[in-house]
Parts: structure tokens; sequence; C-alpha cells
């Protein structure tokens, strides 16, 4: 699985699909409002300096579906991919760049094919480039800003505080993950990073964020999550038998269909025979 940047980690909200439908809504309807309401940058003469009315209005919406098909793809691509790509803000933002710039290249494609006049398609390319981003910045960074906001606002202290799920926080106490404490089965770390496996809906899955072991000691042991190794916490409540495995090393047998081993060092075996 890959690990997450030190960067700040794109909020839950930007990865809902209610999100992505309106990204690809908003940003082709946006174009087609605002080019035919304004006429803005002299998108005309771009079009076309003969370019009627009509004319101009239907290359406008073909203009507006090229966008709308590009915005679509990427959108259900991010939207596929959410549960492992672990995507910064920073990426994110950069994402959004690249739909502009894909989009402007098949923009100019069209532009270059309908254009009457002379002119190189570089030439075309350029200047499809700052129209497309002159406008289409507008609704990214107004939708940026409430997606924000909407996260932020998502997290309320007062609720969390009185929440009886496990509330995980990274390394730079940004709110990862929340689950409930009997859904854990186990913790693992590997150096910077911890991978939490759960259950959900009776399928087990995995998150892994930029923590340590010790920095979630206290409030694993606050929710019944035990350490039994150095690199290990596990949840008595899954834990099916203690035996000694092949090479006579004490390891927990969880009650999931995997028949995965957990181990348990001599350390903390005696605190996890105590609450089973």
């Amino acid at each position: 699985m890959p690990k997450q940047t030190t960067q700040k980690s794109l909020p839950h909200t930007f990865k809902k699909f209610t999100t992505q439908v309106v990204y690809f809504l908003v940003i082709p309807f946006f174009l087609l409002a605002f080019a035919a309401l304004y006429i803005p940058f002299h998108i005309d003469l771009l079009l076309d300096t003969e370019t009627t009315r009509a004319s101009y209005s239907f290359n406008i919406s073909m203009m507006m579906c090229i966008v709308l098909v590009v915005m679509v793809i990427s959108r259900v691509v991010l939207y596929v991919t959410r549960a492992i790509n672990h995507m910064s803000l920073n990426l994110y933002r950069i994402w959004c760049v690249m739909e502009i710039l894909v989009s402007t290249f098949f923009v100019a494609l069209y532009v270059s094919l309908i254009g009457h006049f002379e002119m190189q398609y570089l030439e075309i390319l350029v200047r499809t480039a700052a129209y497309m981003f002159l406008t289409l910045l507008i609704p990214y960074l107004f939708m940026d800003l409430a997606y924000r906001l909407a996260a932020v606002k998502s997290i309320d202290p007062a609720t969390v505080a009185n929440d009886s799920r496990i509330h995980f926080y990274d390394s730079r106490h940004n709110l990862k993950f929340v689950v409930a404490a009997d859904h854990i089965l186990y913790i693992k770390a590997d150096e910077n990073y911890i991978t939490i496996h759960y259950t959900e809906a009776e399928k087990n899955k995995t998150y892994e964020m930029r923590s340590s072991m010790k920095s979630i000691e206290d409030i694993c042991a606050a929710n019944g999550i035990l350490r039994c190794h150095r690199s290990y916490f596990i949840n008595p409540m899954h834990i099916k038998a203690l035996r000694k495995d092949k090479e006579n090393l004490i390891v927990a047998e969880l009650d999931i269909t995997e028949g995965i081993l957990i181990p348990v060092s001599k350390t903390y075996y005696e605190d996890l025979v105590k609450v089973l």
C-alpha cells in the first residue's frame, strides 16, 4: 500500500461521489454560461472572426461537451481509486490543473479544425490555454474553498469529545480516521506509519496513516486495544486463541477467516491473558 506524504491530506469531503458529480457538472456548464453571457477574453475571435451568434453558441456548446467528457472520465477515475490513492491536498490541486490542461488540448484541437483563419496549432493552444485557465479557475477556486470549509465544519470538537469511537490523528495532529473500537482487529506499525486492520460490513479492511505506536498507545488502551508486541496492538475481543507457533513463539489467532497470527511478546503476555 502506498504511504502517505507529510503534506496535508485530502479531506474526505473531496472524495465523495456527490462531490465528483458537482465538479463534472459545474465546471463545463460554468464555461458554457460564462462564455454565452459575457463572451469573455475575446473568445469569439479565437473561434472565428466572422462567427455568427448561432455558430458561436454551437461552438461554445461543443467546447462545453469536450470539457464535460474530460471531467467525467477524470472524476470517475478519482472516485474509483479513492481507497488506494492517499492523495494530499496539493496533489489534488495538481490533478485539477491537469484536468484543465487536458481539456485545453482537446478544445484547441477542435478550434483548429473549425477555424477559418491561418493560425498554427501551437498558437491556438496557447490562446486556448489562457482562456481556459482564466475562465475555469473561477469555479475551481470557489468549490475548493467551499468544500474545505465544509470539511472543517464537519469536525465538531464537542461531537468528537462525546463520540465513543476512536479518533486517530496523524503525526501533524490532523484527524485521519474514525472507527468503532470493537471493529478494530489489530494495528501494525511499520517505521513512521501504522496500518489499522478493521472490519466494515463484515469485510476486513485496512487504513494506513503516518503516525507512531507511542502516539496512539493511550487512546488505544483507553478503548481496550492492547499492546501485544513492539509493533502490534490487538483487540482482545477478536482473539480466538493464544498458542505457540512452530518456532515456539506465542501468537494470537484471530476470529477471522484469513487465520492471521499476531505475535505476542512475553512482556505483554500476562496483561493480555488477564483480559481474556
